[in-house]
């Protein structure tokens, strides 16, 4: 009945409380961040109802003594406590904050704590994370008082179910360490919790509070290979080239939680690498500027569990010129301010040792220490602001002498009775010993020899007026400002002036081959295509006929058929003598074959007896058909085996002997 009493009052009184207006706080806190005993208290909690004008009202009640030992009013959900205020914090108190709105008040439940056992820490943070054959090494920060801690550690795969584990660190360390066993080839969540362990005798460690979880770190796979990168030439100046850098970003599982990359860039050759401060980029693409010399660039993939592979590469200098411009030969390095660049290229293109740099050293200093007789190479930048520029870029020697070695490959062809043509390979850089200037070439032939000579980047030569059946002998040697170096020679013999032809003549002649081979494909072009345009006309197939006389008979009887045979007589043609009566003009009629009704008399069949079967070709208009004259056979004497064929208008007529009728 007891029970049901206050059941009834609690009910009541929420009741009323909620009528009023005034929903009493929740979740109340108070703790401190360290375990030191100088530590302020910070007390929080929680409001579901905040209205504009809600105060609240912070009690702490002493149990031994039986009275209220602080109380602060606020408008926050807060309160930061100094420690002095509080006086003792190792006796049992009562906790609880009044909430009052619109001179409405109600009070949240009462805690009984004891202050010095309240020690909430920070939230943990992973400071680093590294991860090899599924093991994952976590460094966390250690707690403000650096004591001992309890550590509560969840992991899962993505989108499964959390595994926990505690763990405990030691004092008075730097960092706290952990360990876990994850699976080689998949990707996880961790999150971590830390509470208070060594505490005083009178706290009891069930109520020692947790820190709040710290955010979810994804772990990715460590990066296993260096990034592909790629450069591409952007702009170039006068002095300086842009780059524009590409690179490929890791596998999804390797980029899980993202990546961040660290370059590197040695762009300023005078510069001591020790010096070069990298950058951290997040995108996978840089811009850089740099000189003519050449510029290293390393690149490293990190994220959350590691770092790739360096990946270096070199962006290689420009092409090395054979001359030094006039405008740049006059640029002097001036010490401090400039970075004088040389180096060593005994086939002009290849740089076979590291080069030297220097910040304090003029040209006049390198020139009288490198090696004489070789090519050298020298680069003179500048730094101007943020940018760096190479104002000159030249060849130079020590000290010149003259090629120790002839052109290679010393070949003719094309010769004729008046002229030839001869052709060579350039001397080699380190067989010249100084700047080629030009090529002497001597021609000998009979007792006359002439020099000619040609710039240093020439390799052909056509030789004219030259005397046919002669020999000759061609001589060439390069020349330097020291003086020229050992030749090489080639002989050839001229041709006789009737055995071939002049350049000339073959011109000539291939023009004409030319001209009658495209006059034939001409022809036949035009031939097909006037066939395919034009139609055939056929020709009449008259098929031969062979007729056999009995022999030994007197008289012979056949039946035969009458065949009335048409002269076709063309418009446009003269007439000939025909009677008007045996002809007729084609218009719209066919081809007819007639067929004579029996008729004891001898003559023509009569037109008007006769029935037409099918037409004729179509050009039939306008063309006259006449019947032919009576053939007289009577009184015809022929000869045994003797026959009289006549051809007329596309016809064919054949007269048998000793036969009254004729064949078509």
């Amino acid at each position: 009945m007891e029970i049901r009493v206050v059941w009834l009052l609690l009910v009541f009184s929420v009741s009323l409380v909620e009528a009023t207006g005034c929903l009493p706080t929740t979740n109340l806190q108070c703790y401190k961040n360290a375990t030191k005993d100088d530590e302020d208290f910070i007390c929080n909690w929680e409001d579901k109802n905040i209205t504009q004008n809600t105060r609240y009202t912070l009690y702490m009640w002493d149990i031994v003594k039986k009275k209220i030992v602080f109380s602060e009013t606020t408008k926050n959900t807060n309160y930061y406590i100094i420690l002095e205020k509080l006086g003792t914090i190792f006796r049992k108190r009562e906790i609880w904050v009044q909430k009052e709105v619109d001179n409405v008040a109600c009070n949240s439940s009462k805690n009984e704590v004891i202050l010095q056992c309240l020690v909430k820490y920070s939230e943990p943070h992973i400071t680093s994370t590294s991860r090899s054959a599924g093991i994952l090494n976590l460094t966390l920060d250690k707690p403000k008082d650096n004591r001992s801690v309890i550590y509560e550690i969840r992991w899962r795969e993505i989108v499964s179910e959390w595994q926990n584990a505690t763990f405990k660190t030691e004092d008075n360390t730097y960092q706290d360490f952990y360990t876990l066993q994850l699976q080689n080839q998949t990707v996880y969540q961790v999150q971590l919790r830390r509470k208070a362990n060594a505490l005083s005798p009178i706290c009891d460690s069930q109520n020692v509070t947790w820190s709040d979880w710290s955010t979810i770190v994804d772990v990715p796979l460590g990066i296993h290979s260096a990034p592909k990168v790629r450069y591409e030439l952007w702009k170039r100046y006068n002095h300086s080239r842009d780059f524009y850098l590409t690179w490929d970003a890791p596998p999804a599982e390797e980029s899980v939680g993202g990546v961040t990359y660290k370059l590197t860039l040695s762009v300023w050759p005078c510069e001591d690498p020790q010096n070069i401060k990298p950058i951290t980029v997040n995108q996978t693409y840089h811009n850089i500027s740099i000189t003519f010399s050449e510029a290293n660039v390393s690149i490293i993939a990190k994220n959350k569990v590691g770092s790739s592979p360096t990946r270096s590469i070199t962006i290689p200098a420009v092409k090395h010129s054979n001359n030094c411009p006039e405008h740049q030969s006059k640029k002097k390095a001036k010490p401090n301010k400039t970075c004088l660049e040389w180096f060593k290229l005994e086939d002009g293109e290849t740089r076979l040792q590291a080069a030297k740099n220097s910040s304090r050293k003029v040209f006049e200093d390198i020139e009288k220490s490198v090696e004489k007789f070789v090519r050298h190479y020298y680069f003179l930048h500048i730094k101007k602001k943020s940018n760096f520029q190479t104002i000159a870029q030249c060849p130079f020697y020590s000290k010149e002498g003259a090629p120790n070695k002839g052109p290679d490959n010393v070949l003719h062809f094309n010769v004729t009775h008046e002229s030839a043509m001869v052709s060579w390979h350039s001397i080699p850089v380190e067989n010249q010993r100084g700047f080629l200037l030009q090529y002497l070439i001597w021609v000998s032939g009979g007792k006359n020899t002439t020099l000619y000579r040609l710039p240093a980047n020439e390799e052909t030569f056509f030789i004219k007026n030259l005397h046919p059946g002669t020999s000759y002998t061609v001589s060439i040697a390069g020349r330097t400002k020291a003086g020229e170096g050992p030749n090489s020679t080639v002989n050839f013999e001229t041709l006789s002036k009737g055995a071939a032809l002049s350049w000339q003549d073959q011109t000539i002649l291939s023009v004409c081959v030319v001209a009658v081979l495209c006059t034939i494909i001409c022809s036949v072009a035009a031939r097909r295509f006037r066939s395919k345009l034009l139609p055939v006309v056929p020709s009449p197939v008259i098929p031969s006929t062979d007729f056999i006389i009995p022999h030994n008979q007197d008289t012979v009887t056949e039946e035969v058929h009458e065949v009335v045979l048409l002269q076709l007589q063309e418009l446009s043609k003269p007439k000939l003598s025909t009677n008007p009566e045996r002809c007729t003009l084609l218009q719209d009629f066919g081809l007819v074959v007639f067929e004579e009704e029996e008729d004891d008399e001898e003559g023509v069949t009569d037109l008007r007896s006769m029935k037409s079967c099918c037409y004729p070709n179509p050009s039939y208009r306008g063309q006259v058909i006449c019947l032919p004259e009576p053939i007289l056979t009577s009184e015809s004497i022929y000869k045994e085996n003797d026959t009289e064929s006549t051809y007329r208008n596309g016809l064919f007529f054949e007269t048998v002997p000793e036969c009254d009728e004729t064949s078509l």
